[in-house]
């Protein structure tokens, strides 16, 4: 384990975090955010008791929020038509706040996670991106959407 790295880890997913909770605060959609953060407060704990584990949880997680802020550039930028809304300003910054988190966390998770077979990296992986989908799809659910 690379000294330092499950401290990066850390402060990159908590730095997701509070972007994500940014966001919710300025446009209002709290809820939707707490429930799209749920992955990171995983990944955190599972980082705290099995750092190579939680290394690991928050590869997909870092890549993607990296995904999903590329596709809010390409809207604004006029490129894409997939994440379109009105953001502002802060919302903005925060993209890049997002973005600088998860690429420092992702070499940090790297460097952590490197004990584990392949089997349990593979596994690991698939299973917290799906999990950081479904609290993706969950959020924009009728009854949570625009709380």
């Amino acid at each position: 384990m690379a000294p330092g790295s499950r401290r990066v880890v850390l402060t990159c997913l908590i730095g997701l975090s509070l972007a994500l909770l940014l966001v919710g605060l300025v446009s209002g959609t709290v809820l939707r955010h707490l429930v799209q953060i749920i992955p990171i407060v995983v990944a955190v704990g599972l980082l705290m008791y099995r750092p190579e584990w939680g290394a690991y949880a928050s590869l997909p997680i870092f890549l993607f929020w990296i995904f999903i802020v590329v596709l809010i550039w390409l809207f604004l930028l006029g490129l894409s038509s997939v994440a379109n809304g009105r953001y502002t300003a802060i919302e903005v910054l925060s993209t890049f706040l997002m973005v600088a988190f998860a690429a420092v966390g992702i070499t940090g998770a790297v460097r952590l996670g490197r004990p584990l077979r392949l089997l349990g990296r593979v596994s690991t992986v698939i299973f917290f991106a799906g999990v950081q989908v479904a609290a993706m799809w969950v959020s924009f659910l009728q009854p949570i959407a625009n709380r």
